[in-house]
């Protein structure tokens, strides 16, 4: 046969992009860049929002983190209110009428966190995009820019399908990792120390007894977890579990593995990490099986990064702003959350802070101090 009926012979002609005119282009859909392009689509902007990932929702999504943390502020359990109500007063209300949400008191936080079902929140996420009219590219890795001055004018992406280019005169940096900036041959700025990410995994099928204390089972499962954790061939030391009653469902972070900036030695570190997750949910199934018993791992997402390339923004927000509340005349933001470093492989190091204290965020520190027209944000 010469051909197959309902098709037709092709060949590649040329490799030229698909070029997308922007009054901004966001760079980035997890959480923070989500919110930056629906709020510019609801004000009428032609927004662009791109993403590496096949899915929006970033890490909240794909990893999955499982909870949603530093949106309260400090202090005892009663009385917690919203520091930033904007735009996270709403997924919030969603992910309640999904009843995928549990909000939870955390004591070791002095403030309140949010469990939630990430499926749901993808698809929350996805419907509050194109409601708010934004043109929506998931499957696109930045790989170029063009740059006049201290502008950017384009941001080239490639995706399965050919060549995306980005023509915009703002850009909203919120890959994590300081892409733009990067690209652009900007300064940024990388640790000297590994800072460890975390392979979650998703457990279905939990049994919590409607008489039983969440946060109680909870505990009991961690310190299970701390100490097996060597019988096992656990790395991690101080693991997390954080559980969804409505849904069965337990997030389980009780590994550590580094996150090395390179295409090869990223996923070297992450298979040996993924292994722990499986060994961690099979302590739990073997040591607390009137809960974990009939545990299965849901998903194993993509593996958890903290932190790896930065921007050098115009101002830095330090440790000693944090510890000392400072008021900054620019404040963008308000948080509570206290100061959190996973610079060991085996624990981490965690200072709360004290009730009702509140430090806040600088513009100038979402703003490179050598692009003009970029602001950085998220992780």
């Amino acid at each position: 046969m010469t051909g197959t009926p309902g098709t037709r012979l092709t060949r590649r002609e040329d490799d030229r992009a698909e070029a997308i005119e922007a009054e901004l282009c966001v760079v980035g859909a997890g959480m923070s860049g989500i919110a930056c392009a629906v709020t510019a689509a609801r004000l009428g902007r032609r927004v662009v929002l791109l993403d590496a990932a096949p899915w929006v929702g970033g890490q909240a999504v794909g990893v999955p983190i499982g909870t949603i943390a530093g949106l309260y502020g400090c202090g005892p359990e009663d009385g917690q209110a919203l520091l930033s109500p904007l735009f996270a007063e709403e997924i919030l209300a969603r992910l309640v009428d999904r009843d995928a949400a549990w909000p939870m008191y955390s004591r070791r936080a002095r403030t309140r966190i949010v469990v939630y079902d990430e499926a749901e929140l993808e698809r929350i996420f996805e419907t509050m995009l194109l409601d708010a009219g934004a043109l929506v590219v998931p499957g696109a890795v930045a790989e170029a820019v063009e740059r006049e001055g201290d502008r950017l004018v384009t941001v080239s992406f490639a995706t399965r399908f050919g060549r995306i280019t980005v023509r915009a005169p703002l850009f909203v940096d919120a890959s994590g990792d300081a892409v733009l900036s990067w690209l652009a041959g900007a300064s940024c700025r990388v640790g000297e120390a590994p800072v460890y990410g975390t392979q979650m995994a998703v457990l279905e099928q939990v049994d919590l007894p409607a008489d039983q204390d969440a946060t109680t089972i909870a505990r009991r499962a961690e310190a299970l977890l701390a100490e097996h954790a060597e019988r096992y061939g656990l790395t991690r030391r101080e693991s997390r579990v954080f559980l969804l009653p409505q849904r069965g469902l337990a997030m389980l972070n009780a590994t550590h593995l580094e996150t090395p900036l390179h295409p090869v030695a990223f996923w070297q570190a992450a298979w040996p990490a993924r292994a722990e997750a499986e060994r961690a949910a099979q302590l739990l199934r073997e040591r607390y099986p009137e809960v974990f018993g009939r545990a299965r791992l849901r998903r194993l997402g993509y593996p958890g990064i903290r932190q790896t390339r930065t921007i050098v923004g115009r101002a830095t927000l330090t440790a000693a702003d944090v510890l000392g509340g400072r008021r900054f005349p620019d404040a963008i933001a308000r948080a509570a959350w206290p100061i959190e470093l996973h610079d060991t492989a085996t624990d981490y190091r965690w200072q709360p802070l004290p009730d009702g204290h509140c430090y806040t965020v600088p513009y100038r520190a979402l703003l490179p101090a050598e692009l003009a027209n970029v602001l950085a944000v998220g992780r």
